[in-house]
């Protein structure tokens, strides 16, 4: 999915260089273009770019700061596609965005080509957040069947290149992107996603740029392009797209300075930690004595090292409540915070973590990064990847990996966002290394409903729902943040020939036990006159594949292996019997994947259910989608079955 392409080497040391005689400009527009109806590579496509074009240089016009001209020509082929003609370009700080140019192209009756401008007066600033800014624009007289092609061009007095996607949520017939780096500045330059460049050229350049003062220099000349490049197409169960969508992605090694220093940008490992610990936590790894003081005596003098644990743990999370931040823009205060009883990840972990220190559990810091953003590169550390702080616990030469922010957390859980790839475990003494985050509770749901059918021809009974994992945490912040009047009305409206009579629960404040919702419940919509046909599935069936594409490049992603099970036992009344049973299924993914079991009995005037979904493994490779695909496609068929209960003849 990702490689290095290249690093760039020293070549001279100079600040400025020109090639943008290489930008692209407007007015390359066909008849042929303009009477296309449809993509023949993909004809559901509701746009197509036949072009885009980005060429990065330093401007002697402006003041040798970095420009890059961005050029694109699009097809609106659907009605659903005219949002394309609507141009958002986010700058930041000290970056101009200027030389905007846009004309919209369409054809008349007699195969003239129409032109309309964009206008100044069409183009809006908006303020977003912080330093960042946008500048929006619609191309005018945008109908199906236009052309619209458009330029600009953003300066920067930072050393920054912005990737450049390749690939977007419309198809793309051919995609540029040129520069010209002058070679004092080193970067590492990675190829991000499945498709394959069709250029991949880079050249040194003598005298590509003459500085008054400093004389001829030479540059690194890049020419990377893609031709055919199919849309994206997001679906359920995948991390970021920004780690699948193919993309040039620039970062920032160093630079050597015309003194002959060098600058560097990108740490080692061992540098980035000991940034990490005295920069941005500002020994904030270190306030076990504090803690110490602070947490109740009675924790503290626990023998069991992890009964001690445990309560530690459950002490910080209760004391906390999170304000819903990430990575702290601020140095972190985690005595601060505690005083306070709130804080962000890093203020609640860091002093789960200190906390652990202080009554002697090994702990250490792992850095992670919620599932919205990119993986966390391997090849070198790039600290903004990360928002996101676990601890680790190793007790009785056990690991628990710990996350103190949500209070329906059991021991051995984290939130499940921060589960994107692996994660960094930063050992300050002996030195960073990766690690994959394993969890110590499974995730399930048990349904076990033992009902019986009246001779009004009305259900009665009792319905047990247990969970344990990650569904139970899910159930508990349900059950605690609604009334249970509001959650039985949830419960109806998702089930709707079910009413509920009463609902008890066990466990609901004890997360190291499983949770248990007891129903009692009625249904009296039966349509039963000599014969009733009856699905045994009566909640959690499943009745939508998630999975709907042909192909699937980027792999399946749960987050954590699951399992689904489901028994009914249903007692018939005299004078009544049960026909058709369906027939019993066992299936299997390949690679010890899961299995899908449901078996019917009838046996004593009962009709016994039992079914079991297991999907073992958190994530399942490209190669195994389409098995996975055709496991959902079974189990549905499965349950979308009835059992036939007839009134016995007299």
């Amino acid at each position: 999915m990702r490689n290095i392409l290249l690093a760039l080497t020293s070549l001279i040391f100079l600040n400025g260089y020109s090639q943008k005689k290489r930008s692209t400009t407007v007015g390359k527009i066909s008849i042929k273009e303009l009477k296309m109806v449809s993509y023949e590579k993909d004809t559901t496509a509701n746009a197509v770019v036949l072009y885009e074009h980005a060429n990065y240089y330093i401007d002697e016009n402006k003041d040798y700061k970095k420009t890059t001209d961005f050029y694109f020509k699009v097809k609106i082929l659907k009605n659903e596609g005219v949002d394309k003609a609507t141009v958002k370009i986010p700058f930041y700080g000290e970056e101009v965005v200027h030389s905007i140019k846009g004309i919209t192209y369409n054809i008349s009756k007699s195969n003239k080509i129409i032109k309309n401008h964009l206008i100044n007066s069409q183009v809006y600033t908006k303020d977003l957040y912080g330093k960042w800014k946008e500048i929006i624009f619609t191309l005018p007289n945008i109908k199906k069947g236009s052309v619209i092609e458009y330029t600009y061009s953003v300066t920067s007095p930072y050393s920054k290149i912005d990737d450049w996607n390749f690939q977007s949520d419309i198809p793309k017939v051919k995609s540029d992107f040129t520069a010209a780096i002058l070679g004092n500045w080193k970067y590492n330059i990675r190829v991000v996603g499945f498709q394959k460049l069709n250029k991949n050229n880079a050249s040194v350049k003598k005298g590509c740029v003459y500085i008054p003062g400093l004389g001829d220099g030479a540059c690194l000349i890049l020419d990377y392009g893609m031709d055919d490049i199919s849309a994206f197409k997001e679906e359920d169960y995948m991390l970021s797209k920004e780690n699948f969508m193919s993309k040039l992605s620039f970062e920032l090694e160093s630079f050597q300075n015309p003194k002959g220093g060098i600058d560097r940008y990108t740490k080692t490992w061992k540098d980035a930690d000991k940034s990490l610990k005295h920069d941005f936590l500002d020994n904030q790894t270190s306030k076990k004595g504090f803690f110490k003081k602070h947490l109740p005596p009675n924790l503290i003098s626990i023998k069991n090292d992890l009964e001690r644990a445990k309560k530690m743990y459950t002490f910080i999370q209760n004391h906390f409540t999170w304000n819903e931040k990430y990575w702290p823009s601020k140095k972190v205060r985690i005595k601060e915070a505690f005083d306070n009883k709130t804080g962000n990840i890093f203020d609640i972990n860091l002093s789960l973590y200190n906390s652990l220190k202080a009554v002697n559990i090994e702990s250490y810091l792992v850095l992670s990064s919620t599932r919205n953003k990119e993986i966390p590169t391997k090849l070198y550390p790039v600290i903004d990847d990360f928002n996101y702080l676990l601890v680790k616990a190793i007790i009785n030469n056990k690991t628990y990996f710990l996350d103190a922010t949500n209070k329906q957390l059991s021991f051995g859980l984290v939130r499940s966002e921060s589960l994107n790839g692996d994660g960094r475990v930063m050992d300050f003494k002996k030195g960073s290394y990766w690690e994959t985050i394993k969890l110590n509770r499974k995730t399930y749901k048990s349904i076990k409903a033992q009902l019986s059918l009246n001779k009004d021809n009305g259900l009665q009974g009792s319905l047990m729902v247990s969970t344990d994992g990650f569904f139970a945490v899910n159930d508990r912040e349900n059950l605690n943040t609604q009334s249970l009047e509001t959650y039985i009305e949830n419960f109806e409206s998702e089930h709707p020939n079910l009413e509920v009579e009463s609902l008890d629960h066990q466990n609901l404040n004890n997360k190291e036990n499983i949770l248990h919702q007891i129903y009692t419940i009625t249904s009296d919509n039966l349509n039963f006159d000599t014969k009733l046909r009856l699905n045994p599935f009566l909640i959690e069936r499943f009745t939508k594949n998630p999975f709907k594409l042909n192909e699937r490049e980027y792999p399946v992603d749960y987050g954590y292996p699951r399992s689904y099970t489901y028994m009914l036992s249903l007692k018939l009344p005299e004078g009544y019997i049960a026909q058709s049973l369906p027939e019993k299924r066992h299936l299997s993914l390949p690679n010890k994947g899961g299995n899908f079991i449901v078996n019917f009995k009838y046996l004593n005037n009962t009709i016994s259910v039992y079914s079991k979904v297991n999907l073992n493994k958190r994530i399942y490779t490209s190669e195994e989608y389409h098995y996975l695909k055709e496991f959902y496609n079974q189990i549905i068929k499965s349950q979308d079955v009835f059992i036939e209960i007839e009134k016995a003849s007299n």
